[in-house]
């Protein structure tokens, strides 16, 4: 089975969910509203637009929607992964996913694009409007760029996210686990808060991350700070090629140790 035939039936497993449970759908559009809200609600009532100015170089409303925008495109691809064979596992399908001929790296890497299609369209209804309505034609342009950046950036997420799939696969209780790395992920992303003002040891281990380089571009292209953009994107595919093997060999340990298992 060829990479469209996988991907077409990802396409349609999830469209027809998305379809029968539209709160699914009407979720989706309006959780970058409630992230920027929520954040914006308790920033306020500790410090001042002027000091996120002073810190960040840019305003907090563009910058909370984009951050929350890039949050949930990101995870769209890292929990559709992650959750997979979990939700295998427990509805019982797991045992037919690992006899099915298909190519497990093949079938997990066709997995997020569904719902990232998805994801990436609804920018329509929450960065595009916002940045028109705050710098009218040159914000439409930013917001399509914008856009485009986080397409490649969630792309780039996958390699990584098959590798720590398969790892937590391995370890076992792997829900509990997943719980732990989910928001270990979400501060080593660095969307919210900017890697510049990470410490040391914590910038290094975000710097193995791909997407967190795409991150870097948007950011400081919302600030206003000179930015290395062709550099940071070189970086973030050089990183996602270098876990492609690594990913292939992840799977394939992983789904021998489930046979072993008699899973």
């Amino acid at each position: 089975m060829s990479f469209i035939d996988i991907l077409r039936a990802e396409y349609k497993l999830t469209y027809s969910e998305l379809f029968r449970r539209k709160s699914a759908l009407i979720s989706i559009i309006i959780y970058p509203y409630l992230f920027t809200g929520f954040i914006l609600f308790f920033g306020l009532t500790l410090g001042s637009i002027e000091v996120f100015n002073r810190r960040i170089g840019a305003d907090p409303i563009i910058y909370m929607i984009t951050a929350s925008y890039l949050m949930i495109s990101l995870f769209a691809v890292i929990d559709d992964i992650l959750w997979r064979p979990i939700s295998s596992e427990y509805d019982g399908t797991l045992p037919y996913v690992i006899v099915s001929p298909v190519n497990k790296l093949k079938y997990y890497f066709a997995i997020p694009f569904p719902r990232l299609t998805v994801i990436v369209l609804t920018g329509l209804t929450s960065i595009v409007p916002v940045y028109f309505y705050y710098n009218g034609l040159n914000g439409l342009i930013s917001s399509l760029y914008i856009l485009v950046l986080t397409l490649i950036g969630s792309i780039s997420m996958i390699t990584i996210a098959v590798i720590i799939m398969s790892i937590i696969g391995l370890i076992g209780e792997s829900w509990r686990v997943l719980n732990i790395i989910r928001p270990i992920l979400m501060i080593l992303l660095g969307v919210y808060y900017p890697r510049i003002l990470m410490p040391t040891l914590i910038y290094i281990v975000s710097s193995l991350i791909p997407a967190s380089y795409i991150i870097e571009i948007i950011q400081k292209t919302l600030s206003k700070t000179p930015v290395e953009i062709y550099l940071l994107l070189l970086i973030a595919i050089a990183i996602t090629l270098f876990y492609s093997p690594i990913s292939y060999k992840s799977i394939y340990f992983w789904e021998k140790r489930k046979v072993k298992k008699g899973v």
